[in-house]
């Protein structure tokens, strides 16, 4: 037997061992994997669990869904006169400035009266001597001594010296102006020691309390609107919303604009508040009571369709619903969920139907698994202050 060559013999026995590294190292087959232990394309118990999306519910409640109908007005007095000179003369006293409140009758203005004063009184002497001359012939007449037509003359001229006297008294009025009601002096035309002539203006005057706004609605939004309703007006110039009581409802429709007209009547007010003012009116056309109510953030739109998602067994569910009145907050349901459900307020933008969530907080208070992570984080911050102060030490 011929003799085996030891280098042949050493080759061959380092090429098996590098053969063996190689074939243990790409894992063979799945009997030489260590047990418990399975390769990422093994199938089923490779997934792992499924993480939860946190989320804020709400359950929705009953009350009051209203329909509201928003526009602007300005806010108006209710009354505004211009007061004019019914006389001519000279401004003898001004007794009101602008921004005076007065009460109806107060005196505003007094024109020099000399003229007027001498008048009334010649018109009182005529007036005496008719009186005398008509009361001597009405004994006549008794006696039957005087003519019907001297007693017509005397009666005459008895009736047109009083009527006389009556007039110069009017003019005499005419030199004091007056309040017409109570209200505020806005305007102020003369000066003291001008001439006016009759007919000039002299004052404007607004009635402040109640304050009036006039709005237009149209005719198929009025809804159930009516007198003695409660409006809410937004003032820039008042640091909350006003109420307003609807005081008329025009009976006819405006055929121009297919409108009607509302008349509101704002009795307490800030005094920063004027006429002129800009007023934002927020009206209640119509109203359900006892409407299931939920946040308007909840909602979800999708090609003209509403969703929420609700849940249940701590998985979201999404759900179809039919909205009614929508408000600024909250919005009315009427089908689709009910008054026992969870609806997500928070998160529901990252959810999907039959997701796993995890709900943080139910109706604003804290869930157990959120009172969980709360105490955690306080004691991890307990913690970490303990030992800052030790090393402080």
């Amino acid at each position: 037997m011929p003799k085996s060559n030891p280098k042949r013999v050493s080759f061959f026995v380092i090429i098996s061992i590098l053969l063996s590294l190689v074939i243990a190292s790409c894992g063979g087959d799945d009997q030489t994997k260590a047990p418990g232990k399975r390769s990422m394309g093994d199938g089923a118990g490779t997934t792992r669990a499924a993480k939860s999306t946190p989320v804020e519910v709400n359950r929705p409640e009953l009350g009051l869904a209203a329909s509201y109908y928003v526009t602007t007005a300005t806010i108006e007095p209710s009354s505004d006169a211009k007061i004019n000179s019914r006389t001519t003369g000279i401004v003898k006293q001004l007794l009101s400035e602008e921004g005076d409140d007065v009460k109806a009758g107060d005196i505003l203005l007094i024109l020099d009266d000399d003229d007027q004063q001498l008048r009334l009184k010649q018109a009182a002497q005529k007036l005496a001597s008719a009186t005398r001359e008509f009361k001597r012939l009405n004994k006549m007449k008794k006696a039957g001594i005087v003519s019907p037509t001297e007693w017509e003359t005397a009666d005459n001229s008895f009736q047109t010296a009083g009527t006389e006297k009556q007039l110069a008294e009017l003019a005499l009025s005419y030199t004091r102006v007056a309040a017409p009601f109570d209200g505020r002096v806005v305007w102020r035309e003369v000066d003291l020691g001008e001439h006016v002539s009759q007919g000039e203006l002299l004052f404007r005057m607004m009635a402040i309390n109640p304050l009036l706004v006039r709005v237009h609605i149209p005719a198929n939004r009025l809804g159930s609107v009516s007198v003695g309703q409660t409006v809410e007006l937004i003032v820039d110039t008042a640091d909350k919303a006003l109420p307003a009581v609807v005081e008329l409802v025009s009976p006819i429709v405006d055929p121009s604009t297919g409108t009607i007209k509302i008349t509101l009547r704002l009795d307490s007010y800030p005094k920063q508040v004027r006429p002129g003012d800009f007023a934002e009116v927020h009206m209640i056309t119509d109203q359900h009571q006892d409407a299931l109510l939920i946040s308007s953030v909840a909602i979800i739109e999708e090609r003209g369709q509403h969703y929420v998602y609700v849940a249940e067994q701590g998985i979201a569910k999404r759900k179809g619903i039919q909205l009614g009145f929508v408000m600024n907050e909250k919005t009315e349901v009427i089908s689709g969920i009910n008054a026992t459900d969870q609806v997500v307020v928070k998160g529901q933008r990252n959810l999907n139907d039959d997701v796993k969530v995890d709900i943080l907080s139910l109706d604003g208070q804290p869930s157990k698994t959120a009172n969980k992570e709360l105490n955690r984080n306080n004691g991890k911050k307990e913690k970490g202050d303990a030992n800052k102060k030790r090393a402080s030490s």
